[in-house]
């Protein structure tokens, strides 16, 4: 094993790096470390690296401290082949045009052509080991980016807070434990967002939209149905998605639920537009909902929100 880990210590230490303002770009170092972070978070588990709204938000809680210019992660999916560990599956149909392709330029092209990325099997196997894992993000740093030692320890230190509290805000909810009159916290306010929006795909549950852009923008919210300010609980029974304007909807109770997860909407406006964005063409649909009935809306907090916010 040792012998296997220095290998692989050396092609990370010899990876090749694109130029970027005259300096080397730290796209692909940031690309690893964000695997890593997903290997220790339990969210990769397999050989098996998709181009993921996960890894896009991964990558960027490095570059925002670290990259200059705009955080483009199809670059290293893509061009980390060359390192000799790194390999592209295409999808079923495109191998041909995967191999005369040189570039991307975009996520969405990149996903349409590759499945996913993978190691080599030995060096997956070491970064499932943590020992071996923090040899390796040691050797990125040292080799690549030594002057943002600091920067990256917090972050990865704050990506553990947030997939601790992640683990606890499941267990809870498949526990049926109350979450009210916990503090608020930068970290416990990630870990909601980011449970409810991995339990919903990044996916509106009132009219499924789903958006995602190349800087991992998402077009949906996740949302208290019992206000944090008001509930103190951000337990994943007062979480939903809802996509900007069902948000401000659900919001100013325009719109809610019924105790069968069916939209109810206000009588109190008026509205104009084209049919698919008329809320009034919501009613009585059935919103989306995790697969497993722990994560569903607490009916506590969707009656609350009834009582209290609906304008009937």
């Amino acid at each position: 094993m040792q012998d296997t880990l220095r290998y692989y210590l050396r092609k990370i230490e010899s990876l090749r790096l694109g130029r970027s303002r005259g300096v080397p770009a730290p796209h692909k170092p940031l690309l690893l470390l964000s695997i890593l972070d997903l290997i220790e978070a339990g969210e990769i588990q397999a050989n098996r690296i998709e181009p993921s709204p996960r890894l896009v938000e991964a990558f960027l809680r490095y570059w925002k401290h670290i990259g200059v210019g705009h955080a483009r992660v199809f670059l290293p999916f893509y061009h980390l082949r060359t390192s000799g560990f790194w390999h592209l599956h295409p999808r079923k149909g495109k191998e041909l045009v995967l191999g005369s392709v040189r570039a991307f330029n975009a996520m969405s092209q990149l996903a349409g052509m590759i499945a996913y990325g993978s190691f080599d099997d030995e060096l997956f196997a070491l970064l499932l080991e943590p020992v071996a894992r923090e040899h390796v993000r040691q050797t990125i740093i040292d080799a690549h980016l030594p002057r943002y030692r600091s920067v990256i320890e917090d972050i990865v230190n704050e990506n553990r807070e947030v997939a601790r509290t992640e683990r606890c805000l499941l267990r809870q909810a498949e526990r049926s434990i109350a979450t009210s009159d916990v503090p608020e916290s930068p970290v416990r306010s990630a870990a909601f967002r980011s449970v409810i929006m991995k339990l919903y795909d990044y996916t509106c549950a009132a009219c499924r939209l789903r958006i995602i852009t190349l800087d991992g923008g998402s077009a949906v919210d996740a949302v208290h149905i019992i206000p944090f300010s008001i509930s103190h609980d951000d337990g994943i029974g007062n979480g939903l998605a809802l996509c900007k304007i069902h948000h401000w909807a659900f919001d100013n109770g325009l719109l809610s639920l019924d105790d069968r997860y069916k939209l109810i909407i206000s009588s109190t406006f008026d509205e104009t537009g084209p049919a698919a964005l008329l809320l009034h063409n919501l009613k009585d649909n059935q919103i989306l909902v995790p697969s497993r009935k722990p994560f569903h809306p607490s009916l506590h907090a969707v009656r609350w929100h009834r009582a209290n916010r609906f304008q009937a």
